[in-house]
């Protein structure tokens, strides 16, 4: 858990122009942190985290599905799925 949300690198890409016109690059790498244990630990009930490789952590709000309009039909599914697997044992 503590990788989980451990530091990332952020890349800085700076230019520079003389008084003569001259460009100059320069990328500087930091370290930053992304979400420390203690931050995910306080989160409300019902707030998740989605975690990408390309993105920072984005806090969701999470709804129960037994909250949907097709409730009920995602429960028929379960219930189908359920008994195909125990068949299967």
């Amino acid at each position: 858990m503590p990788d989980l949300g451990g530091p990332t690198d952020e890349t800085t890409d700076s230019v520079t122009t003389d008084a003569y016109g001259a460009h100059s690059n320069q990328r500087s790498i930091r370290r930053i942190p992304i979400m420390p244990p203690a931050v995910l630990r306080t989160l409300p009930f019902g707030t998740g985290v989605v975690m990408l490789r390309s993105a920072r952590p984005i806090i969701a709000t999470l709804r129960p599905w037994t909250a949907r309009r097709d409730a009920a039909q995602l429960r028929a599914d379960r219930a189908e799925i359920e008994q195909l697997l125990q068949r299967a044992h």
